[in-house]
């Protein structure tokens, strides 16, 4: 992961040792945890070793509902933001819409980190323990947005990407394990004029389209690309024009 200049000058800031943080950072520590925040999108997000640290992918994720959003005139929607992590896309959504927002986690201290960063930013959103669908009962939504684990377990990754949790990270062997799960379910919480926002790896797109045409009839999707040129996205729209 690339260090800025002005992250390390918010180290030096803030650090009662920098000399030893630096030292930290060359053994592939993120910097980021160790300023213990990032800016997200227009929050101010907590982050520590319970959560990813969010990516500015995944702010260009939160433009695109946002604009999907507006385009198909959803106005006060009831949003899901599955696999939460540390609360970014559900709390920089609440921000930026009239919203009721729900955010869901497997993980009890990554939602700890969720809950903490919804008072520092005075939002309000309802936090759910629970593994994909299975405690969101009796709900449908008009959005459904996920940044889920989706990175290939056969994938190297960096020193300091490794350092952020696996469970977080990892989806079986071609990184589409939470992927098929959430399009497998996902309809039942649709409500009939809704779309899907979902985060996906750059070499998944055939995999993650044969379960689409397996879980849906005729159903309006397209895979987008992040600001690098690379296949970032999937949205799915329900009766949306």
């Amino acid at each position: 992961m690339n260090i800025g200049k002005r992250e390390l000058e918010e180290l030096k800031k803030i650090s009662s040792n920098y000399e030893n943080d630096l030292k930290k950072i060359k053994k592939g520590y993120p910097i980021q945890y160790l300023i213990g925040y990032v800016d997200f999108y227009d929050v101010k997000i907590k982050v520590n070793k319970n959560v990813l640290i969010p990516r500015p992918e995944t702010e260009f994720l939160v433009e695109k509902v946002l604009n999907y959003a507006k385009k198909y005139n959803f106005d006060s929607p009831t949003i899901l933001d599955l696999c939460t992590g540390s609360g970014a896309i559900a709390l920089s959504l609440k921000r930026n819409i009239n919203s009721t927002i729900y955010a869901s986690d497997i993980s009890k201290k990554a939602l700890k980190v969720a809950k903490q960063n919804a008072k520092l930013n005075n939002l309000e959103v309802t936090f759910i323990k629970s593994n994909i669908f299975k405690k969101i009962k009796n709900h449908k939504f008009d959005i459904i947005v996920s940044n889920p684990p989706y990175v290939s377990t056969r994938e190297i990754l960096s020193k300091e990407v490794l350092k952020e949790p696996h469970k977080a990270l990892f989806s079986g062997k071609d990184g589409t394990k939470h992927i098929k799960k959430i399009i497998k379910n996902i309809n039942k919480y649709m409500k009939e004029k809704s779309f899907i926002a979902v985060e996906i790896n750059s070499y998944s797109e055939k995999e993650i389209k044969k379960q689409i045409e397996k879980s849906f009839n005729n159903i309006k999707y397209s895979f987008e690309k992040d600001l690098t040129g690379k296949t970032r996205y999937l949205f799915i729209f329900k009766n949306c024009e």
